[in-house]
């Protein structure tokens, strides 16, 4: 970059970025696009699918999602799944499937989002990661389900799910 560093002042409400870049000031851009992070939480017991609506008028960006287990005694092997949906419901794709399966009475905490190792066995006993894709973002209507594509005690197997997004109004 050559030419003074700083802002030099032009013509009324025009400026000169470090010499090279000209702006109207009069009419600055828009820097600050909204986005606004919050946590959903579904504590609900007996209930190992769990699905959430995208607000009207909304984007979200789903930035993690992190699942506690618990699964009963009934013999079976659960694997989580998290599915976007439109209305129908029709799947529009999955992003991840957990990369092992939980067998019966065990309580296993699943992290979901980007950039995570896809571990295919428990990490200290309970924990796993499984990566989603990073252009997470869901329009207003879209469904995101989390569920065991296995239903093995949907009434009774308890799922705790806490979803980090990021919101903007659109």
């Amino acid at each position: 970059m050559s030419g003074k560093q700083g802002l030099t002042q032009k013509a009324a409400g025009l400026t000169t970025v470090a010499g090279e870049v000209t702006v109207d000031t009069t009419t600055p851009l828009n820097t600050i696009d909204g986005w606004r992070v919050a946590t959903i939480t579904d504590v609900t017991a007996n209930d190992s699918d769990k699905s959430f609506t995208v607000p009207a008028s909304t984007e979200r960006h789903i930035l993690g999602i992190w699942v506690e287990y618990t699964s009963t005694a009934t013999v079976g092997d659960r694997q989580l799944v998290i599915e976007i949906q439109i209305a129908g419901p029709d799947v529009t794709a999955q992003w991840a499937r957990a990369g092992l399966v939980q067998a019966a009475s065990l309580i296993y905490y699943y992290e979901f989002a980007p950039g995570l190792a896809d571990l295919t066995a428990v990490r200290d006993t309970d924990y796993l990661t499984t990566p989603i894709p990073t252009t997470s973002v869901l329009k207003a209507a879209d469904i995101l389900r989390v569920y065991d594509n296995n239903a093995v005690a949907v009434a009774a197997d308890d799922m705790i799910v806490h979803i980090q997004h990021a919101d903007r109004s659109v």
